[in-house]
């Protein structure tokens, strides 16, 4: 499964404010993009795999990569 935003914030003031930061989501003002893709494979009768990638980028910012990988045993 995979997603694709786009993200246009248009916000006057300091965005560097715990406040902006809560209002913009982590997000700046200005154009934005998120994406994240996730995988989902059954191992065995009772292990699971599930993978996800999430990434966003700002026109001012580095791009932000964040992934997570969790093993499910069910018993």
């Amino acid at each position: 499964m995979g997603e694709f935003n786009y993200i246009d914030n248009q916000f006057d003031g300091s965005a560097f404010s715990p406040v902006a930061y809560q209002i913009l989501e982590g997000l700046q003002p200005g154009t934005n993009f998120t994406w994240n893709l996730i995988a989902q494979k059954r191992l065995t009768k009772f292990l699971d795999l599930n993978i996800s990638y999430f990434g966003r980028k700002s026109e001012d910012s580095r791009t932000i990569h964040t992934g997570s990988i969790q093993l499910k045993a069910l018993f």
